[in-house]
């Protein structure tokens, strides 16, 4: 006698193909390039977008030292999932498709982002929303080792502002956990007095 798969087996392996699928064809979106941000505005975004088929970072390549960074979700949950918005060392991100798909496994970054989050893989819950470590806003880089600062998002609309704090010079390194294909990179510049 035949035994049937469970329906949501049946119906999780295609949504496991076409995730893996995505991470491998579709890997940069992800880079927050469109513009800079325009000089005597007081907040620069970074946009969380679904154009298309490509999930990604969008915003600019630059923020002033002392800004408001505002992350923003324009995408629906119910579609793609939840995201976070970490900051990680450049050696950090992982660059290969392997390496993403690898990603939410022991001694990888977004299996220690997730633990950054208190993440519950039994309850699948995170009990910590908002990671700052380090100097209060976006300054602090994580890695497997320390804890950087990062946004867990699981609503559509939602945004969170914090001030970049990091030192003009710096490049600030950012991936999503969820979706680790998601990468961006922003420049810190001086500040600048409005």
């Amino acid at each position: 006698m035949k035994q049937k798969k469970p329906r949501l087996v049946a119906l999780a392996t295609p949504l496991a193909a076409l995730a893996l699928l995505a991470a491998l064809v579709v890997p940069n979106l992800a880079t927050a390039e469109s513009t800079t941000a325009i000089p005597g505005e007081a907040v620069t975004t970074i946009e969380i977008k679904l154009e298309g088929k490509k999930l990604g970072f969008v915003g600019p390549s630059t923020v002033h030292e002392g800004e408001e960074l505002r992350i923003v979700n324009d995408t629906k949950p119910s579609q793609v999932g939840p995201h976070t918005f970490s900051l990680v060392t450049q050696g950090s991100l992982p660059k290969t498709a392997k390496a993403r798909k690898s990603c939410f496994t022991p001694a990888h970054i977004c299996l220690s982002i997730a633990e950054w989050h208190h993440f519950n893989p039994k309850t699948e819950k995170v009990g910590k929303p908002e990671v700052e470590v380090g100097p209060e806003g976006w300054s602090t880089m994580g890695s497997l080792k320390k804890e950087g600062d990062s946004w867990f998002i699981e609503k559509a609309g939602a945004e969170t502002d914090r001030k970049v704090t990091a030192k003009a010079g710096t490049t600030l390194y950012f991936m999503c956990a969820v979706h680790p294909w998601m990468q961006g990179k922003v420049k810190v510049l001086p500040s600048v007095v409005y």
